[in-house]
């Protein structure tokens, strides 16, 4: 019994050899693939330029008074402006092949304090009895979440969406106080957003592709081998909460349009389908299960 139990572990250790091997060879022979060249201007400079510029910190807005709050956006107009001009231009995360770079996550870090600098001008304009501007204010921290992680790894993804996540609880709590038309200009800029968010797909793809570069073809596949579950859970979780977050978006699109159709017909919808084309470009589907979302 132990001498089959024996030649069998032998024989997978061999193969799972060979794997590696292979793998490395292909790696040698077929080097993985150069990033896609940046645009030029690269929207994703002016963000990185304006958030180091930020005057003040800006995680405390929710408790700010309004004296306070004017004060920190008038320090913080510059910054906020500029981000709005890198927003205005294709942004891409330009990927750095050296590891550690602590300077990198730094920059992720100070992306999410723009945003909390776009929620403060928000609150500060909610307060001020503009909701339209309010409402702006916040779908621009979910562009900023989405531009930020246009073709970085996952990490830039897992941040991306935090930031989004920074705009969509304030717009959510917006919406009652929108006019019809506010809602629909906010549905305009949400479908817009979600246009141009990026597949996990290709995200999960470049993410392997850095870490073979930067870790070598060996060391890369001894590792996915070893690993191969770990990983794969991982990669699943990220996938997992940033579908959470895209689902929270779209169903956001369809109360906003839902509000823009009962102020203009007088009854709620029935169904979704009576929002399309004149308050949804399309019913919104569910990321995970490619279905449509369930009616409001």
């Amino acid at each position: 019994m132990a001498r089959p139990l024996a030649r069998l572990l032998t024989g997978f250790f061999i193969f799972a050899l060979l794997l590696v091997v292979a793998a490395l060879a292909f790696t040698l022979i077929q080097p993985p693939p150069a990033s896609s060249p940046l645009p030029s201007p690269n929207g994703y400079d002016d963000i990185i330029r304006a958030s180091g510029m930020l005057a003040d910190k800006t995680s405390d807005f929710a408790t700010l008074s309004e004296p306070a709050l004017r004060a920190l956006m008038e320090k913080n107009a510059d910054a906020l402006k500029l981000a709005r001009t890198g927003l205005s231009r294709a942004c891409q995360a330009p990927l750095d092949f050296s590891h550690p770079n602590t300077s990198y996550y730094t920059n992720l870090s100070k992306c999410k304090a723009l945003a909390q600098g776009f929620a403060a001008e928000g609150r500060l304009l909610e307060l001020e009895n503009r909701p339209a501007d309010a409402a702006d204010s916040y779908l621009t921290a979910i562009r900023l979440g989405i531009a930020t992680s246009q073709g970085g790894l996952l990490i830039d993804s897992l941040v991306g969406i935090a930031i989004e996540a920074i705009g969509t609880v304030r717009l959510e709590k917006l919406v009652p106080s929108l006019d019809a038309k506010q809602c629909l200009q906010a549905v305009a800029l949400l479908e817009s957003c979600d246009s141009q968010r990026e597949p996990m797909t290709a995200v999960l793809a470049r993410e392997r592709v850095w870490s073979r570069r930067v870790y070598g073809g060996l060391r890369y596949y001894a590792g996915r081998l070893t690993a191969f579950k770990t990983l794969r859970q991982m990669e699943r979780g990220i996938v997992a909460r940033v579908n959470a977050q895209q689902t929270r978006e779209r169903v956001l699109l369809i109360h906003l349009a839902s509000r823009a159709y009962e102020l203009d017909k007088g009854e709620r919808p029935k169904t979704l389908s009576a929002l399309v084309p004149g308050y949804l470009k399309a019913i919104p589907q569910d990321p995970t299960t490619g279905t449509a979302l369930a009616s409001p």
